[in-house]
């Protein structure tokens, strides 16, 4: 059997970050067919959000799993199975007789999906440190914000087939992706495995729980990812319900704020190199908080493009504030990095799915208590970076001075080696 090529550094870079857009396309299609699918089920356009919170819940727990088994067996075999999960679950959602069935699809089709943003994440991991790590995974990013942009609007053209034509587009784009994983070069060699057994488990546990800063950070992310989750869920009552947008508006609207944030992605790597990681990440959220504290003020009498105005300015510190404070968590954890973004990845994103969810629910997309609801999960974005940045790096400092390893480098320690 002839093997099929690797994939350059540039085509690499496009695929990780495909990778993460096909778990935000999975959302963010299916945005627009929420009233939809809640009169094919009978249920609320309320009740409806759920089917992006449960898939959200699935993705939180899913990340306990991912890691460990990617530093035991490698970042592509796992990712490659994970695909094919993820696409069998995608179907599911497709031919759901019931609303809990559809429920209980869309679950496990997160779960499935987690194990992208942990491979992602780690496979970078691999090979960089520090602000080189986040320049990458702003890069990668860069693919994602691609979801916003084009998915909503994909959601209603889809509609005219029927209520189950956005969720079916998922599962024909994961298997694209499993045929294009083919050509994914293993980053993990296997001299730098860690065995699935209890007694490494255990230990790159306590490696990553000794390291304060990486538990606070995953307190912030939480904090951050809330505010992305709590949007997508209650986008669509927000915009559509309360501020009178039609769905090609809504999609519209949607697709501007991921069009934004792709551009004002490119400059974030400039603006770490520019003022350092640290400082960078203290003041995005400095200012992320300043913005949310004036947007219950501006929801006491929302209009359309105001309202979307400042909420995309918040979106954008939020997308902004993503990648560098994932580095900064995993700066001293190179040895066990597979565990730790599981470890830290799932903390943070059990908390943004529970909170983001009872935001969601709780407010119905109404504009006041939404906002009100978006403040406190900036609060605590904005006390757990502050307190992190107060607390010692654990591990030695990297090579190359505070800014990380050199562009190309590999950092220190067993699962940080450089890829295959």
């Amino acid at each position: 059997m002839v093997a099929w090529p690797g994939m350059g550094p540039l085509e690499e870079l496009l695929f990780l970050g495909t990778l993460m857009a096909l778990g935000a396309f999975s959302i963010d299609v299916m945005l627009p067919a929420l009233e939809a699918t809640a009169h094919r089920y009978g249920t609320s356009p309320t009740a409806a959000q759920l089917v992006v919170g449960l898939y959200f819940l699935g993705f939180a727990l899913g990340q306990r799993l991912w890691g460990p088994l990617m530093d035991a067996l490698g970042r592509r075999k796992v990712l490659r199975g994970a695909l094919f999960g993820f696409s069998l679950a995608a179907l599911a959602t497709v031919a759901a007789p019931g609303f809990s069935l559809l429920l209980a699809a869309r679950f496990v089709q997160g779960f499935f999906a987690a194990s992208f943003r942990i491979g992602v994440t780690a496979s970078i991991r691999d090979r960089y440190r520090g602000e080189a790590m986040a320049r990458r995974l702003s890069y990668a990013l860069l693919v994602l914000m691609v979801a916003p942009v084009l998915a909503p609007a994909l959601g209603v053209a889809l509609l005219a087939l029927g209520p189950w034509a956005p969720y079916a587009l998922p599962a024909f784009l994961g298997l694209l992706a499993l045929l294009w994983s083919g050509r994914f070069r293993e980053t993990l060699p296997e001299e730098a495995r860690r065995p699935l057994r209890l007694a490494s488990l255990g230990e790159g546990a306590l490696l990553v729980l000794r390291d304060r800063r990486a538990g606070l950070y995953a307190l912030a992310l939480g904090g951050v990812f809330g505010i992305l989750y709590a949007y997508l869920a209650a986008s669509a009552e927000l915009y559509k319900a309360h501020l009178g947008l039609s769905n090609p508006a809504f999609a519209l609207a949607f697709g501007a704020t991921g069009l934004v944030l792709a551009g004002a992605n490119l400059l974030g790597p400039q603006v770490v190199a520019r003022l350092g990681l640290g400082k960078a990440l203290r003041r995005a959220v400095a200012g992320l908080l300043a913005l949310l504290l004036f947007l219950p003020l501006h929801a006491l009498a929302p209009r359309p493009f105001p309202f979307w105005l400042h909420l995309t300015s918040v979106l954008l510190l939020v997308v902004f504030t993503f990648p560098n404070a994932q580095a900064r968590a995993l700066e001293g954890l190179g040895k066990v990095a597979g565990l730790a973004a599981s470890f830290t990845g799932f903390l943070s994103t059990l908390l943004a799915a529970l909170l983001g969810t009872l935001v969601g629910q709780a407010s119905g997309g109404a504009p006041l208590p939404f906002s009100l609801g978006l403040l406190g999960l900036g609060v605590l974005a904005f006390a757990a970076v502050f307190l992190a940045e107060a607390s010692p790096l654990c591990g030695s400092p990297p090579p190359g001075g505070p800014g990380g390893s050199p562009p190309g480098s590999a950092p220190p320690g067993g699962g940080g080696g450089p890829g295959g």
